[in-house]
């Protein structure tokens, strides 16, 4: 039988405990690859619904609005958005102009399970962590007021990406939809067919106006007072032609207003 000398034996117990730590980094490291991402890579290989949250931020907005924008995010959240579905936040200011990504986008996740033969609370934890907790940090964002607002062109983006690319899709914005950029701009507007040749003009050689397909539009808009009336009548008839190409079974075009009532600058 051999034995070992006792500095042999030390260098055993080395190596045993050097072992044991890589094991336990090895363990740690495969759990944190396999945790599921908090991004829309964690989305079924087929998405059968996409939601696009589209938040103006480019003017100053009232706080109750600001509040009411945060309440009917997360209504949608809990009463229409389904498991598997991709959600999207995207805020509008001048830098989404070149520069448009998602502040948050992730599949939603199962939110609750059953007693019986699931771990019901840890379920719900995940949907916390994964959904809720990234989502209203989202919301929180702070006003990025620039002298441009270039929403025609945020969604003309969106309508050709990815983000609104299922069978299925909404498309829920919160804006005053005054269009203002180099494109077009809405502020003094007297004539819709004006501003709609003015912006054509300007967009040739890219997306004129752009395709939906089975798109339910939602428009919540943030009130400005003193717009007058011809300004108010050409703003809604430029986004009725520009929402005007959508086709299915699910498009639509709807209008809430939200409460408010800052001046326009």
């Amino acid at each position: 039988m051999t034995s070992f000398s006792k500095k042999d034996q030390q260098g055993f117990f080395i190596i045993a405990g050097v072992v044991a730590v890589l094991l336990v980094i090895f363990a740690f490291s495969y759990k944190l690859s396999n945790k599921p991402k908090l991004d829309d890579r964690s989305c079924p290989a087929t998405i059968a619904r996409s939601t696009a949250i589209v938040i103006d931020r480019s003017d100053d907005t009232p706080s109750q609005t600001l509040e009411e924008i945060v309440s009917r995010t997360k209504q949608f959240v809990t009463e229409r958005a389904e498991q598997g579905e991709l959600v999207s936040l995207f805020e509008i200011s001048g830098a989404s102009r070149t520069n448009l990504k998602p502040v948050f986008s992730v599949c939603v996740p199962q939110r609750d399970g059953n007693d019986i033969y699931e771990n019901r609370r840890k379920i719900q934890r995940q949907f916390a962590e994964q959904f809720t907790k990234p989502l209203d940090a989202a919301l929180t964002g702070k006003s990025a007021k620039s002298d441009s607002s270039p929403i025609s062109e945020a969604v003309t983006d969106l309508s050709a990406s990815r983000y609104l690319a299922a069978p299925a899709n909404r498309l829920i914005v919160f804006s005053d939809m005054l269009q203002n950029s180099d494109n077009a701009s809405l502020y003094r507007c007297t004539s819709a067919k004006t501003a709609i040749e003015e912006f054509r003009a300007h967009r040739a050689g890219a997306i004129e106006r752009p395709t939906f397909r089975n798109t339910a539009v939602e428009l919540n808009m943030i009130p400005r007072e003193g717009l007058g009336h011809d300004v108010v009548k050409c703003r809604d008839r430029f986004w009725a032609w520009f929402f005007g190409d959508n086709e299915g079974a699910e498009a639509s075009l709807m209008t809430k207003m939200l409460p408010g009532g800052a001046r326009v600058q």
